[in-house]
């Protein structure tokens, strides 16, 4: 099994810059610690602002890194032109040597849509023909695509460092969005919001449809998690973080009744509990219990790949992830290397 590091877009009380040099500070330490990438999401309009522009800013975050590779969990597609999207993948990949992967999703913050004038009901619609359009982008051939959302011919140069294109992951849950990673992510990662259970049966299903197409995709799971001494520790100081952050998606509504049947039953504050949110979905506690935990979910989803979002922005704060970050590759990600799939494929001198 593989790790990343989900990177928080945002600490209370710090400013922005000076929270862009403690991610810097975490992404050294991510790669020192044996993580294989590490992820940033997209959002707009955040409350008190926050990191936007992910390929940017992870561009700068892995300068000086020897090892870890730079992703985003996830670009929200319909958003981004999408050959200047493809052209700034295939940029960071030569910036990298062939560490640069896309991750990609059809977003669905109503706020972002209005921010940048996008029709959110054709936000399926668009990602299925930006992606034919980004995989053109990178064959290194010329191209003629009439779409729904423009017509798009040309070609784009440099070709994909190496000749390999970067390695492309979808988000996603819905059927639709569900079959389109099968057609075309070289991983599916599933949301921090599904138990490990709803995560299993889609998996199922994922990897039942891309074998019909003959391709064979990998599956990895974004997750909020935590470690300490004791599990104790981690409730005292890392689970109100990581609880205010899901109270705000369930307010925003990305928790639904097909998924948690408890939906109905936590409309009130008092209700909505770690008992209720924490099985099958945060990872915390010792490293004995989180390579307990894992070894589990491997079994029961087929997982080859785990993000882990271990700071939350009301903390913990920068000190102690930088211990977490240890800890987890001393505790965690050395002992649990020859669990699951292969490594993915990478590039000769993927160094900088």
């Amino acid at each position: 099994m593989r790790f990343g590091i989900v990177l928080p877009i945002q600490s209370a009380g710090t400013p922005l810059d000076e929270h862009l040099e403690q991610l810097r500070a975490e992404v050294r330490a991510a790669d020192a610690a044996g993580f294989d990438a590490f992820f940033l999401p997209e959002f707009h309009s955040t409350r008190a602002g926050g990191v936007v522009s992910p390929l940017l800013v992870g561009a700068n975050l892995v300068a000086g890194t020897r090892r870890i590779r730079v992703g985003q969990a996830v670009v929200a597609g319909p958003l981004h032109h999408p050959v200047r999207l493809a052209e700034d993948a295939l940029m960071l990949g030569h910036l990298t040597r062939g560490r640069a992967l896309l991750g990609i999703g059809s977003a669905h913050v109503p706020a972002d849509f209005r921010l940048y004038g996008v029709d959110r009901p054709a936000r399926f619609r668009m990602t299925r023909e930006y992606l034919e359009v980004i995989r053109a982008c990178w064959s290194g051939e010329p191209f003629d695509i009439d779409g729904e959302f423009g017509h798009w011919a040309g070609q784009v140069t440099p070709l994909p460092y190496d000749g390999i294109p970067p390695e492309l992951w979808m988000g996603a849950h819905g059927e639709k969005g569900m079959r389109l990673a099968a057609e075309q992510a070289d991983v599916w990662v599933a949301d921090p919001q599904r138990h490990i259970d709803v995560v299993a049966r889609l998996a199922a299903r994922f990897r039942e449809q891309a074998a019909t197409l003959g391709r064979t995709p990998r599956v990895a799971a974004f997750r909020d998690g935590w470690i300490a001494n004791s599990r104790a520790e981690c409730e005292q100081h890392w689970l109100p973080g990581a609880m205010a952050v899901h109270r705000l998606y369930y307010n925003v509504g990305v928790y639904h009744r097909e998924f948690e049947p408890w939906v109905d039953d936590v409309a009130d504050r008092a209700n909505f509990t770690p008992d209720v949110l924490a099985p099958g979905r945060f990872l915390f506690g010792t490293g004995e219990d989180l390579r307990a935990e894992l070894t589990d979910w491997h079994e029961r989803a087929g997982l080859d790949y785990v993000a882990i979002r271990m700071r939350q922005p009301g903390g913990p704060g920068h000190a102690e992830t930088l211990d977490a970050i240890a800890m987890m590759g001393e505790q965690v990600i050395g002992p649990l290397a020859d669990l699951g799939a292969p490594a993915p494929v990478t590039h000769a001198g993927a160094t900088r």
